[in-house]
């Protein structure tokens, strides 16, 4: 990963008309992460981690916030506000796992979209030729916007969740 990948900023047009930045989480992110994932409703968290309550926030931010060579965090900011979060962990060399969390009041803005499309731009950079993500059946906005960026998908029955698979553009 170059270091302009990793300091860029893209400023980013939300669907309500509104800018935004995209960029890599920072240290000084995590009050607004924690205060972030502190808020959504149980749904949202639900379809995040597929599981009832709140035991996981805590754990997972503190893996988002891990200096890790296999993770990569990005945050879509406005108005100094978090309002969505995609982490990358890497699979393997080629492939990496994406999700999401998004704000319940930035539902609909084009969060999710933005964030995959800089983790795709930088994934490409490092050599990542595959996401894969695992989304709820239930999860219909988060299944469009795999749909709409050309992920290709495997349905399983384990927990009514679909798997998605993409090569990187």
């Amino acid at each position: 990963m170059t270091t302009s990948s990793v300091t860029r900023v893209d400023p980013v047009l939300l669907a309500d008309g509104s800018n935004a930045l995209v960029r890599r989480l920072r240290a000084s992110d995590r009050p607004a992460v924690t205060h972030l994932f502190g808020s959504v409703s149980d749904d949202n968290l639900y379809t995040r981690f597929f599981t009832l309550g709140r035991a996981l926030v805590s754990h997972h931010i503190d893996h988002l916030f891990e200096r890790s060579a296999t993770v990569t965090t990005y945050v879509l900011v406005r108005d100094e506000k978090i309002l969505g979060v995609a982490d990358v962990e890497a699979c393997d060399p080629t492939t990496a796992e994406i999700a999401f969390l998004v704000a319940d009041d930035a539902h609909g803005l084009g969060a999710a979209t933005l964030l995959l499309e800089r983790a795709a731009a930088d994934a490409q950079e490092m050599g990542v030729e595959t996401f894969v993500a695992e989304v709820l059946a239930i999860n219909h906005p988060m299944i469009e916007v795999f749909r709409d960026a050309g992920f290709e998908v495997e349905l399983h029955s384990d927990h009514d969740e679909i798997r998605y698979g993409h090569q990187a553009r």
